[in-house]
């Protein structure tokens, strides 16, 4: 979930006020794109998909989906991908002691993704650090990792005001050791990422894992947490994960506070151990003061959420580069289908999106007014704009995502050692142009899957494919 509004606005006020850097200048041109999740032929995964799901929060720490669920997604949505939720609580329920039946449950749910070739993140999610920290609040971490040292915690509203409370700060202070305290509980974190990996490092849906959702520093916040703290974290577990999984990628977020909005992060390079390169990716969320828990995006809101569209634009593909890794979105969403503007507002991230050529995944799909169904499982406003034509896998490197009036136009060029076609979602067969030569590429249409497969012409550097209904 978020870690927003009410503190998003106070962060990203202060840090707009303080810091030159952080004004609403505007976007700068990107000359190059960013470097790209691949798949294992080589192909640019541009990653579409669902966050499964907020139910999964509760005891089990299993979402509310079925098979079934899962098959319409994929055929009404053309997804290609999911951010798979589970919970430290459920996996390590007694220190060092792991509930595998609860991983095989897990399991279970991956594979139903994996047979509609779907790529599973698998995200290690936590707000307001666990439900032993505060009574009636919070998901993540185990009673037995809970230390608030007596501190009080009383849950708020908005619900994010909870993260002030001085039980929850004290926790997430011990967690990280900033009491000097508590240094095991990293060294558990970081011992039980290393089990789940080893249980899905050979599973072929899984492509790989998100370490934790929204980092929260505590009393120690943005310069002070992302370098000297959640960059160390960050790299042991990498560490930990390459010990017995060599290939799957890994998904580093931000501090959530000030990153969401559009603010600039100072985590610092998480080094890959990996032989045959760097699969770092990081994966910022997007959730701009203003829209969600029922805010609007018209007026003078919008102005002011246009703001901290432009700011993200710049910082978060800025520190992209930096870090020299890809980027994917991994949390979006948050208006609900009947506030002002919410078409829009969907509208101009899915365009951003686009235009940074990177994937994401829309928060959530539990059922409700914010999901992609309502509470009689009718199709929201969110599933048709989410159903929107896209490159799924692009053999060679993508240069732009282009929607104009329901036609989809792809550019890449051809990069040496990508194996397979490029393959296009679209809801409907698809009428084809290209710019390669007449002759020299051809394509097949997948009626089931909704799957256009594009074979360009080999000799040709850079191709153009326009996919009109």
């Amino acid at each position: 979930m978020r870690v927003r509004t009410a503190l998003g606005r106070v962060a990203l006020a202060a840090l707009t006020v303080t810091s030159p850097a952080l004004t609403a200048a505007p976007a700068r041109a990107q000359t190059a794109p960013l470097p790209a999740i691949t798949d294992d032929q080589g192909r640019t995964l541009l990653l579409h998909g669902l966050n499964t799901a907020g139910s999964a929060k509760g005891p089990d720490g299993l979402p509310w989906v079925k098979r079934e669920d899962v098959v319409r997604e994929a055929r009404e949505l053309g997804t290609n991908s999911v951010r798979y939720l589970v919970q430290w609580k459920n996996v390590e329920p007694e220190p060092g002691r792991y509930d595998d039946a609860y991983l095989d449950d897990v399991a279970e749910r991956v594979a139903w993704y994996g047979q509609q070739g779907m790529h599973v993140i698998l995200d290690m999610h936590q707000d307001i650090y666990g439900p032993a920290a505060c009574e009636g609040s919070g998901n993540g971490a185990p009673a037995w990792a809970t230390f608030t040292d007596g501190m009080p915690c009383t849950p708020q509203d908005p619900w994010v005001l909870t993260y002030l409370q001085p039980g929850i700060l004290r926790a997430y202070d011990n967690f990280w050791n900033n009491t000097g305290k508590h240094p095991e509980l990293v060294q558990r974190y970081t011992a039980m990422w290393q089990h789940v990996a080893r249980r899905f490092s050979r599973v072929p849906a899984v492509l790989g894992y998100d370490l934790m959702n929204e980092p929260f520093g505590g009393t120690r916040q943005f310069g002070f947490f992302e370098g000297p703290i959640l960059t160390p974290f960050y790299q042991g577990i990498v560490n930990a994960i390459r010990k017995v999984d060599g290939d799957n990628w890994v998904f580093v977020e931000p501090q959530a506070l000030g990153s969401n909005e559009g603010a600039e992060t100072s985590l610092g390079t998480v080094r890959d151990p990996r032989p045959s390169g760097p699969r770092i990716v990081l994966a910022p969320h997007f959730y701009p003061g203003g829209v969600d828990l029922g805010g609007s995006y018209d007026g003078v809101a919008k102005m002011l959420v246009q703001a901290q569209f432009t700011l993200w634009k710049r910082n978060m593909p800025a520190a992209a580069r930096r870090l020299n890794a890809p980027m994917w979105l991994g949390e979006v969403g948050g208006m609900g289908q009947d506030a002002p503007g919410a078409a829009d507002f969907t509208g101009d991230w899915l365009t951003m999106a686009d235009e940074l050529g990177i994937g994401w995944a829309y928060w959530s799909n539990d059922p409700g007014s914010s999901g992609i169904t309502d509470g009689k499982g009718e199709p929201t406003l969110f599933a048709k704009l989410l159903a929107r034509p896209y490159p799924r896998a692009v053999a060679g490197t993508l240069t732009s995502v282009t929607h104009t009036s329901g036609t989809l136009t792809v550019t890449w060029r051809n990069k040496p050692g990508v194996a397979g076609p490029t393959e296009i979602w679209f809801p409907s067969a698809p009428k084809v142009t290209s710019t390669d030569r007449d002759g020299t590429w051809r394509t097949s249409w997948d009626a089931t899957r909704h799957v256009l497969s594009v074979w360009a012409d080999p000799g040709t550097p850079s191709h153009s494919v326009t996919v009109k209904p």
